[in-house]
């Protein structure tokens, strides 16, 4: 699955793209997990997913993502920062996950999708680990 990267500036015709997951989290992120297009400016990538409810989609713009394995780890759960807009607030972090058995002859399988793991609000991801940190630490 291929990955492009939009340029936030539209007059900026430059948009990157990296072959798989793997190259889009190791080579198109600056030091603060955001995406960035070729020229070096902030960059996007547009997702668009239809949903079950009849005629409703979901259009995330990704403007990052946050690894959260180590590397060299065979699975890699990792979060995409979104906005709704190309340069809007980053509101709501994605759970991915990342699994790569290249290296012993299996396949690099990526796991995400509406149905799958759970997309949550910065506010509801602060309130979870609040309460983490209250149950497992009091």
């Amino acid at each position: 699955m291929s990955w492009q990267i939009q340029c936030v500036d539209p007059s900026c015709k430059k948009n990157s793209s990296a072959a798989n997951i793997v190259e889009l989290l190791t080579k198109h992120r600056d030091e603060r997990d955001h995406f960035r297009c070729i020229c070096g400016k902030s960059g996007y990538i547009k997702k668009q997913f239809n949903l079950q409810e009849p005629g409703e989609t979901w259009r995330p713009h990704l403007r990052g993502a946050i690894s959260l394995g180590e590397t060299g780890d065979t699975y890699r759960p990792f979060v995409f920062l979104v906005s709704y807009e190309p340069d809007g607030e980053i509101c709501s972090v994605w759970f991915c996950y990342y699994k790569d058995m290249r290296s012993s002859g299996g396949k690099l399988k990526l796991g995400h999708g509406p149905g799958g793991p759970p997309v949550l609000s910065v506010e509801q991801l602060r309130n979870l680990t609040q309460r983490i940190d209250a149950t497992a630490n009091p």
